[in-house]
């Protein structure tokens, strides 16, 4: 695996005596690609190895980002309780508070921050309980800091589009007896307002910008999260039963699943 890190020489015997096994070091320059601080997103980071914990925060402090970690789950709770934060990296297998537990806590408390869990499980039934409780990404160990600092930027670009980012029909889209808020990332139905994320809010979008028309599943993957295969596949469908639970109210919404091909949001003018 390949870490790469920006700091003065003297500084890299520090680095290389804590890089966790089968992690290479590259030092290299990012002193141009600094963001303002006023737009620099804040990452909380929730590992309980403390060198691989360590590697993480000064990787992602030197891509751009604020970075808080924590050691522990419980520790991670108390801090979001106290901070806000654009997005969580929460290792899976923690003492106090496992990361499952954790994020179960902060879905609690925000609907919208987007979460990627770290862990050496490769079972699916973990990535998939994972999906359910609400997790945007899970990304096994060892992984490389390049695929998760390309998707910590895909998520943060996709999150934080701010509303004049949008077209004003892109906005506020309706199906049904529903319609979709999406600078305050609500969906209502009959004045009900329900929190959905920001996952839930790009698949949404897509839904209701193709009403009655089939989307490919590689389709969805691609425009939602940037890539197709197996993992990210069954995330997806994990969220389309999290979709049919927020348009169920609304009879004249439907999503259908068109076996082989893909899932088709059909609309019931006549409900």
């Amino acid at each position: 695996m390949v870490c790469r890190l920006h700091d003065a020489p003297n500084a890299l015997p520090a680095y290389v005596s804590i890089l966790p096994r089968g992690y290479s070091l590259i030092i290299f320059d990012q002193s141009n690609t600094v963001m303002p601080k006023s737009l620099t997103p804040h990452l909380l980071i929730v590992e309980d190895e403390s060198s691989l914990g360590y590697l993480l925060k000064e990787n992602l402090r030197v891509a751009g980002y604020s970075v808080k970690l924590c050691k522990d789950g419980l520790e991670g709770l108390e801090t979001f309780k106290t901070e806000r934060f654009d997005l969580c990296i929460l290792d899976v297998n923690m003492p106090k508070k496992s990361g499952f537990e954790l994020a179960a806590d902060i879905r609690a408390l925000n609907q919208l921050v987007p979460i990627i869990f770290l862990t050496a499980n490769t079972a699916e039934e973990d990535k998939l309980k994972g999906f359910e409780i609400g997790g945007d990404e899970y990304i096994t160990k060892p992984f490389s800091l390049q695929e998760l600092n390309a998707r910590i930027k895909a998520i943060i670009k996709r999150t934080q589009q701010q509303p004049e980012q949008l077209s004003v029909k892109d906005q506020l889209l309706e199906a049904g007896n529903t319609r979709i808020d999406f600078t305050n990332h609500l969906l209502v139905y009959k004045e009900q307002e329900k929190r959905i994320s920001g996952t839930e809010a790009e698949l949404l979008k897509l839904f209701f910008s193709h009403k009655n028309n089939l989307l490919a599943r590689n389709t969805i993957l691609l425009n939602v999260w940037g890539r197709d295969d197996f993992y990210t596949a069954r995330n997806l469908d994990v969220y389309i039963n999290k979709l049919r639970k927020l348009i169920k109210d609304d009879p004249a919404l439907e999503i259908v699943n068109i076996h082989g091909s893909g899932f088709k949001l059909a609309e019931n003018s006549a409900s």
